[in-house]
């Protein structure tokens, strides 16, 4: 079933969003298309985790998903194929290699990812600063375990994992994580959800949070939650990749900026 929101949102998106960071006058907007979004270079881990991606793509193994949020658009039942949920039901290559390279650029004390899945993307944001503790919550016990085999795999010993309710996990979480952090909200894409997770992390925030929302285009909702969150006087850069957007909390960002990047 084609999705005509996410069509006609992705066509008004290339027809209105930059092509790289010339003519951007904020110098944080600007390091970040050069550092990050349209940064070329290759980085170590990358091969290895690509590789692990094609493993992904040829497991026929099954798992019972527990799905506590909006549901699958993709998928008809909770007992899924590995290969099935690697092709169809996490981030891309290049999502994936972006938020490394966010992660290994912002050097935060933390990140809270909100939707483990089957711990790929949470490789790449544990070995993109190896130093610093990446925390990843699911619903899901069978994906909770996938990914915590996943991590042992790989040695990726600074990944905390906790299976439970994102509404029950996070504001406890937010209480003691090291700031400044950075917030993935992967899963539960409802207005309601979205709007309630941005509200906890802004009580705990400071100058240098940032809140990763994946999916902002998935419905009519998601994207009714994205205006309104970029619309917060908090809020002093916003960039939307359309698959998924960023806010920045900066006060040394004098002058708001809603930046729409094509990648």
């Amino acid at each position: 079933m084609i999705n005509l929101h996410l069509a006609f949102s992705f066509i008004r998106h290339f027809f209105t969003a930059r092509r790289n960071g010339h003519g951007i006058h904020s110098p944080l907007a600007y390091a970040l298309c050069e550092e990050v979004f349209y940064n070329q270079n290759s980085f170590y881990d990358f091969e290895e985790l690509k590789k692990t991606r094609r493993e992904l793509w040829e497991n026929k193994s099954k798992i019972e998903v527990t799905d506590f949020g909006a549901g699958s658009k993709k998928f008809r039942s909770s007992e899924r194929r590995v290969s099935d949920i690697a092709i169809n039901g996490i981030s891309t290559t290049l999502q994936s290699e972006i938020f490394y390279k966010l992660i290994n650029y912002l050097k935060l004390n933390c990140c809270i990812e909100l939707g483990t899945s089957l711990g790929l993307n949470t490789l790449y944001l544990a070995k993109a600063n190896q130093q610093k503790p990446v925390i990843t919550i699911d619903g899901s016990k069978k994906l909770c375990d996938f990914a915590q085999a996943l991590a042992e795999k790989h040695q990726a010993g600074n990944v905390r994992f906790i299976n439970g309710k994102f509404d029950e996990v996070l504001p406890g979480l937010l209480e003691t994580i090291p700031k400044p952090f950075l917030l993935y909200i992967d899963g539960n894409h409802t207005y309601e959800a979205t709007i309630r997770y941005f509200s906890m992390a802004m009580q705990k925030k400071d100058n240098n949070t940032v809140i990763v929302f994946d999916d902002i285009y998935w419905s009519k909702p998601m994207t009714k939650a994205w205006e309104e969150i970029k619309k917060n006087p908090s809020v002093t850069l916003s960039i939307d990749a359309f698959y998924f957007g960023i806010v920045f909390f900066r006060t040394e960002v004098k002058e708001k900026i809603d930046l729409k990047i094509l990648l």
